[in-house]
């Protein structure tokens, strides 16, 4: 049975039949080395180091990889809120909060958050998320000062937390763009396990908010050089616009979630993406250019 989170590469993959595909998998690797591919899509190394590194291999060598791997790397949400200030996209409130180290030694490098003033900014409930988490992993909504306290000091060892201020929010939407200049915009509702669910959006919120949108996350893609992302949205109780998340780098796309007009345009424009890379010379930004 073909798994759904396989479904759309699958499809992609049909529609550029006439300049072969084929799956890449990855062992042992002698230096120096060649690329058999002239583009690689990567949906699987932001899971695991050892691909993240072989797809920056494969980029220094030649190939074309959806997304830039270097891009990948050194994007989070914490550079990602710092760039989406200097853009002037509006965001909710964002305080970083230190992820502590008990074996070494760091004297005054690092110290326990200021709480007296996040007590004051930050309104609750709020957003505990980490820095570079997907997936809803360890995300959690905070409903008070002492719930914050006990799970920071339940995660300050393990991981980078942001604290988020919370948006009601009245619409909310996934932009997706792909080539750093087509976008789709779609409603969402937010579930965790890939169960979110897109749906058509309205023709009010479209014409108040659909080009805002659009050119925004045009200028956000082609600043962090994604191929293929997607951008989410929240509109607030007051007609504010704002910027939740805009690292979403392997966007899921499931068809049993999606409208099929949605679907299919996502399908064509993704594997016209790939097509215009593989006939062309281009190489993949990086630091080491």
């Amino acid at each position: 049975m073909e798994l759904p989170e396989y479904q759309f590469i699958q499809d992609v993959a049909r529609k550029l039949s006439d300049i072969g595909t084929e799956f890449v998998s990855f062992g042992e690797r002698r230096f120096p080395g060649e690329e058999r591919f002239r583009v690689i899509i990567d949906r699987l190394s932001f899971q695991d180091p050892y691909l993240r590194q072989m797809m920056q291999l494969a980029a220094m060598n030649g190939t074309y990889v959806l997304n830039n791997p270097f891009a990948t790397t050194i994007n989070n949400k914490i550079l990602d809120s710092q760039m989406k200030h200097s853009l002037g996209i509006k965001q909710p409130m964002t305080i970083v909060l230190p992820r502590m180290n008990e074996e070494w030694n760091l004297g005054s490098s690092l110290h326990e958050p200021a709480w007296d003033m996040i007590r004051r900014e930050m309104n609750f409930p709020c957003i505990l998320k980490p820095f570079d988490g997907f997936a809803w992993d360890d995300v959690y909504v905070v409903a008070s000062f002492r719930e914050l306290e006990n799970l920071y000091n339940a995660l300050k060892f393990r991981k980078i937390m942001l604290l988020q201020e919370k948006i009601e929010y009245t619409s909310y939407f996934r932009v997706f763009c792909v080539s750093k200049k087509d976008t789709l915009i779609a409603r969402w509702v937010p579930k965790p396990f890939g169960l979110g669910e897109y749906r058509q959006p309205d023709k009010i919120d479209l014409e108040a908010f659909g080009e805002r949108m659009s050119e925004a996350t045009i200028r956000l893609n082609r600043k962090m050089d994604f191929d293929f992302n997607a951008v989410e949205w929240c509109v607030d109780e007051e007609g504010e616009l704002f910027v939740i998340d805009s690292m979403n780098e392997v966007p899921d796309i499931d068809r049993r979630f999606i409208p099929d007009d949605h679907y299919n345009w996502l399908v064509d424009r993704f594997s016209a993406c790939v097509r215009e890379a593989f006939v062309s010379d281009r190489k993949n930004r990086s630091i080491f250019d």
